[in-house]
């Protein structure tokens, strides 16, 4: 059996993932690389996985009803740049950091969507080097469960918003540790995954479950294109598809 430490991917593992080129030409110049949200906002299907990958960031962005009033964000695990790229697009008055711990992504990053208001840091999410209370929002795309461990990231996250600030995640619950989730993070249920906030004094506000409009469509993307390990990975592995929502204080809650 594979131990803690064997679970642990090197940083040129995960480039290897975002770089491969089956799925660098799945997800075309998009620069984008998640399961996607395949449900369009007017509830039609999406058919496409760039476009479902773009319509996932959208979806972190209409989650966040505080966008309006935000000076800074941060996107953690930022992975090529690109979605920091549409964040910065729907926050028009904000500073944006996009943080990834790869040195080959950030570098990707900033040749290719850094601008005025875009800035990259190679960074680890579990040590975030920001002032206390600098933050007023904080999106992690589809990346929080990597984090080794995912509650200090949520330890983090606190310490760096402002009070009132957003945490923003899509987060994957897996049934089993495996090489891209580690065991430290076996949050098998909602109420499981809530409590985790609560304890590192987040306050969920909303926590839905999205899997069959994100990992099972990207599923079968993959067994049709002949990637069949991969599509049966996520069938046998991942358990629940997470659309999070928690602020740095007390709020009323709709997770029960």
């Amino acid at each position: 059996m594979s131990s803690e430490r064997d679970l642990r991917l090197k940083e040129s593992d995960y480039d290897f993932a975002i770089l491969h080129p089956a799925l660098r030409r799945l997800f075309g110049a998009s620069d984008l690389y998640n399961y996607g949200y395949w449900r369009s906002a007017d509830g039609g299907r999406i058919t496409t996985l760039a476009e479902a990958a773009a319509r996932l960031v959208q979806l972190h962005v209409e989650t966040d009803q505080g966008r309006g009033n935000t000076r800074r964000l941060l996107d953690v695990g930022c992975g090529l740049g690109a979605c920091t790229g549409l964040f910065a697009a729907a926050y028009p008055e904000a500073e944006i950091t996009g943080i990834n711990y790869s040195a080959r992504q950030i570098a990707h990053a900033e040749r290719h969507h850094a601008g005025p208001r875009i800035t990259f840091r190679q960074m680890d999410a579990t040590a975030l080097n920001f002032p206390d209370q600098s933050i007023d929002c904080i999106h992690a795309v589809e990346a929080a469960m990597h984090f080794h461990p995912r509650r200090r990231f949520f330890e983090e996250a606190r310490r760096v918003l402002v009070p009132g600030g957003r945490l923003i995640l899509t987060d994957v619950l897996a049934r089993r540790p495996t090489t891209f989730i580690p065991a430290a993070n076996s949050e098998a249920s909602i109420s499981e995954y809530a409590r985790t906030l609560v304890e590192t004094d987040l306050q969920p506000l909303e926590i839905t479950d999205i899997l069959d409009d994100t990992a099972a469509p990207f599923a079968k993307v993959m067994h049709a294109n002949a990637m069949h390990a991969y599509g049966r990975a996520i069938e046998e592995d991942v358990s629940g598809y997470l659309l999070v929502l928690a602020v740095n204080g007390s709020a009323t809650s709709n997770v029960s």
